[in-house]
């Protein structure tokens, strides 16, 4: 009987009442943007290095394209002499890939303009080739990720950001977001963090969010469905970028720096046989990361003294030798030390993922361990090489010069390479397309118009 009574009394507690909470509304399906990465919470932030650090991103801007490119574009050019890079009778169909050098990033970020103003792009033009088709983000939303620029002045001098958000690219909802996909044909198929393995049938990567962000653009085209019988291999640089932020990993096995390389002697990697296949093509050598404005921002010459220990392997017993190479990976703590001691002596403890020391520097060297198999896998292959690494060295000692007079300056606010200290501005790559031009005539003994830079800089 007590159990009864017991029952009744919780079923008369749990009677609704008019006390009850109302109903939870339904959360609104939230659709990220360009700003949402400038905020560095967004997909697209880390196309930018310093992207996820908010105190040295500013203000938002609007901005409007500023270059008459599709006028330069549309201007006529010799006819080109393909020598031996193709067969009597064949026409130039170009396809490409490679990183973000090759996806048309500059200023951290992809827009229209960066794309129209790509090497590979201009290549194209220089070539005469008509089908030669960019995935071009529409006009509407011509910012495309968004980017960021320098801010006009710091007191310190040191680098500070301002974000450029309108008229940029919405994500599509879901599990996993999407970009719009591209509609029509696709020549080039550079991707950010990405390769040329990212089309290969079954291959895939769990991890590899942004990229596979980026590729979602991509989806319903396929490069093997394309006729094409000239390729643009740009593959290694965006790896080498990565690698340095792995310090731990450097002179260990790894992907990034080692892989098939170090293992066989040689570029064994199967996603560029598969996709070659006997086909006429260039290939790029590596640049040493050194001779970018991104790893100069924070330059020890700056101070009289320097003493930096860091915490190898979490343990705190690794001391800088300063007489010897070594690179500090840019973080708004490096901001802030460089800051604080501007003027005097540098004195500070580092993470080990901050740090590239003298070993790491030997081992992190793409001269050494990567750029003369590129050159011997070009030789096997018949491929034209353009060498990145001595033009990249070149413009970094200074007093580089284009062809036809250009003065080149390779620093931070300088003109060939935009606001990310990694990525060329649309002067930086009218100078690679150049280098390209010159590969494949002196190689193919082929004769391509070079860009009259200096017509490139005034038209634009």
């Amino acid at each position: 009987m007590k159990k009864m009574l017991l029952l009744f009394a919780l079923a008369a507690c749990n009677q609704p009442t008019t006390g009850w909470p109302d109903p939870k509304p339904i959360k609104p399906i939230y659709i990220p943007t360009a700003e949402d990465s400038a905020k560095t919470n967004g997909p697209f932030m880390r196309i930018h290095p310093m992207g996820r650090f908010p105190e040295l991103i500013h203000d938002n801007l609007d901005r409007q394209p500023g270059l008459k490119i599709e006028e330069w574009l549309s201007t006529p050019v010799p006819l080109a002499d393909f020598g031996r890079a193709l067969k009597p009778g064949q026409e130039m169909e170009m396809v490409a890939f490679g990183g973000g050098l090759t996806a048309g990033v500059m200023n951290g970020g992809i827009t229209r303009e960066s794309q129209q103003t790509n090497y590979t792009n201009l290549l194209a033009h220089q070539m005469g080739i008509k089908n030669f088709a960019m995935p071009l983000f529409d006009k509407e939303h011509y910012n495309g990720t968004g980017y960021y620029v320098y801010r006009s002045s710091t007191e310190s001098g040191y680098p500070n950001w301002d974000r450029v958000t309108n008229n940029t690219i919405s994500l599509a909802p879901g599990s996993t977001p999407t970009m719009p996909p591209y509609q029509g044909k696709i020549s080039n198929y550079g991707l950010f963090e990405g390769g040329i393995e990212w089309y290969v049938p079954g291959w895939g990567c769990e991890y590899c969010d942004l990229p596979t962000l980026l590729a979602s653009r991509f989806k319903g085209n396929s490069p093997a469905e394309l006729p094409y019988n000239f390729i643009v291999v740009e593959e290694f640089f965006d790896r080498w970028m990565a690698g340095i932020q792995r310090t731990k990993e450097i002179g260990l096995w790894n992907d990034t720096f080692n892989g098939s390389v170090l293992n066989s002697g040689t570029i064994t990697d199967y996603a560029i046989n598969y996709h070659l296949r006997g086909k006429k093509g260039v290939i790029f050598t590596v640049p040493r990361y050194q001779d970018l404005p991104y790893m100069n921002w924070y330059s020890m010459k700056e101070f009289g003294n320097v003493y930096i220990t860091f915490n190898r392997n979490d343990i705190a017993d690794g001391v800088i030798n300063i007489s010897k190479p070594f690179s500090l990976i840019p973080t708004a703590k490096l901001h802030t030390l460089c800051e604080r001691f501007k003027g005097g002596a540098f004195a500070a403890n580092l993470e080990d993922i901050e740090v590239i020391d003298y070993g790491e520097t030997y081992h992190s060297d793409p001269q050494l361990y990567y750029n003369q198999k590129i050159r011997d896998y070009a030789a096997k292959k018949d491929l034209a090489v353009v060498d990145l690494f001595d033009l990249y060295q070149r413009i970094h000692l200074g007093g580089y010069k284009t062809d036809d007079g250009i003065l080149i300056d390779g620093t931070a606010h300088g003109n060939f390479f935009s606001s990310d200290g990694i990525y060329p501005t649309p002067l930086g790559h009218a100078i690679i397309a150049n280098e390209v031009i010159k590969a494949i005539n002196q190689h193919y003994g082929a004769k391509i118009p070079l860009i009259d830079v200096a017509g490139f800089v005034k038209a634009n």
